[in-house]
This record gives structure tokens, sequence and C-alpha cells, in this order.
């Protein structure tokens, strides 16, 4: 007697790497933002620079400047209304999935009705097979953490992080970096009208 057999692939997920940027963001609920005109970047952080190059450096402070500049506020080299600090760190993460191939059929171990009766044996019913793959990937998250202060007051009032896997394709990055930073700027609040 011939068997059906229909193939089934199920995927588990144990723990997948971070392939969408994940923002969080928190502000200071007493600022009042409709003050805020300009802003400008505080110095460098030196560890950064063992993070990223000069070139994404520039690609970020580039973004979040035009992000910025979007939502009405204006940019000076020095003394605006707002100070925006930038640090940047890279971890090495694992990941693991699991791929699992179940294979259904009608060969099993069951009960009936049979020549002799009812019992219990081997026969044809239903029955799975399936074998389990585990692999593991290594890869690097990085975080983008952006602080905005009041200059004048010396004090955070907004906060934003993004994580995600590190782009080492350099066009795809080009193209994800700005894109990154609009995303953790997104509910950054507009500047007043005048």
């Amino acid at each position: 007697m011939s068997k059906f057999i229909l193939p089934f692939i199920f995927i588990v997920s144990l723990l997948s790497s971070c392939s969408t940027l994940d923002v969080t963001t928190d502000w200071d609920r007493s600022a009042d933002f409709s003050t805020y005109k300009t802003f400008s970047f505080y110095p460098w952080d030196y560890k950064n620079g063992y993070q990223i190059n000069d070139y994404d450096k520039n690609t970020i402070l580039m973004a979040i400047q035009s992000t910025l500049e979007d939502k009405g506020y204006t940019y000076v080299k020095e003394g605006g209304d707002m100070m925006v600090s930038i640090f940047i760190t890279l971890e090495g993460k694992t990941s693991y999935q699991a791929y699992t191939d179940h294979y259904g059929g009608w060969a099993g171990y069951g009960g009936g009705w049979g020549y002799y009766g009812f019992g219990y044996g081997y026969g044809y019913g239903p029955g799975y097979y399936g074998t389990t793959t585990v692999t593991r990937r290594d890869y690097q998250e990085g975080t983008l953490v952006i602080d905005i202060f009041d200059t004048a007051k010396k004090k955070l009032i907004w906060q934003g992080i993004g994580s995600r896997e590190v782009e080492h394709d350099l066009d795809k990055r080009d193209e994800k970096l700005p894109k990154n930073v609009r995303e953790i700027l997104a509910k950054f609040p507009a500047a007043a009208k005048k």
C-alpha cells in the first residue's frame, strides 16, 4: 500500500537578531520645548572614534542636523538653546535559530478493528517524523544614543536610543544610517511656529 507523505517546514526562532531598528525615547515632562529655537553639537566623544569611522560620524551628524532643521530648529555652531550629544556602542551578539522539518504520513501505531477484533498494533494511521537543526550566527549590534540638553540649565531634556544589527554593506549603511537617525528623532517635538 502506498503512503502519502506531505512535508511541513516549521521554523522556530529561539533568539533572532535585530533586523529592524529598536527605538526607545524619553523626555523631561517639565521642559517647555516651545522655548527652544536653536541647537549646537556637543564636542565629539573620543570613545566614539573607536566604534565608527569619520565617514559614518559625519553621516550621523548631518542626519541629526537635517532632521532637527526639518522640525523647525536652526543649527548654530556654538551657543544653541539645545546641545546635542551622541554616544555609540557596538556589542557582539549571537542568535540561534532552530529549523524543524516535519513529515506527516499514515504509518503509525494505534488502535482499531481488525481481523481478530479490536486491539492495538502497527498499521496505517497518522504518524509524524521530523529532524531539528540549530544554527548559530554571530553579529554586531550597534546602539546610537542621542541626548539633547537645555544648554542654559545644563539639563537633559530628551533622549532617543536606537539599536539594530550593524550593516556591513557600505552602500546599504549609507542608505540606512540617515533613516535610522530620523526614526530615533521621530518623536522629538517640532519647533514652535514663529
